[in-house]
């Protein structure tokens, strides 16, 4: 094995741990950093609250906190418009992986690795890609009753 060979493997390898280890636990980080700071925040509204008027509810203030959160969730529409999004984006990175990968644009090493991590990034965005018209197909009674109430509530206002 020569010199160049076992950079490509190694390069590859660290590749796939920044992908498969970092980002995920990265993202889980970021996530529940974020999640901290907002209930940080809703406590020290709470905290200032009580200063200013004793007599308040907590329970009625942290309801209250709660729903302005909800009205800024997304509906279940946009959450499956994000699964077709996130799949159509991966099933294409590795579509182009592959494609760069057997032109020999791209060098992972050898052709298995190439192949193999262009797979696995087509492989992820498929599932995706078939979560989303599988939910699409089974929330169908749910995403018409969502539209139905975002339109009433419109019209109310």
């Amino acid at each position: 094995m020569d010199l160049e060979s076992l950079s490509a493997i190694t390069g590859g390898i660290v590749f796939l741990i920044g992908v498969c280890v970092v980002l995920p636990l990265t993202i889980v980080w970021l996530v529940n950093k974020r999640k901290n700071h907002e209930i940080d925040k809703k406590t020290e509204i709470l905290m200032a609250l009580m200063e200013k008027k004793p007599n308040i509810d907590p329970a009625e203030v942290l309801n209250k906190l709660n729903m302005s959160q909800e009205t800024n969730n997304k509906t279940l529409k946009q959450k499956l418009l994000e699964n077709l999004y996130g799949g159509l984006m991966m099933t294409l990175m590795g579509l182009v992986i592959l494609v760069l990968h057997l032109m020999g644009m791209v060098s992972f090493g050898s052709k298995a690795i190439g192949l193999f991590c262009g797979g696995v990034i087509m492989a992820i965005g498929l599932a995706f890609l078939i979560y989303y018209f599988v939910s699409k197909r089974v929330l169908r009674n749910e995403l018409e009753a969502e539209e139905k109430r975002i339109a009433e509530q419109k019209i109310s206002e």
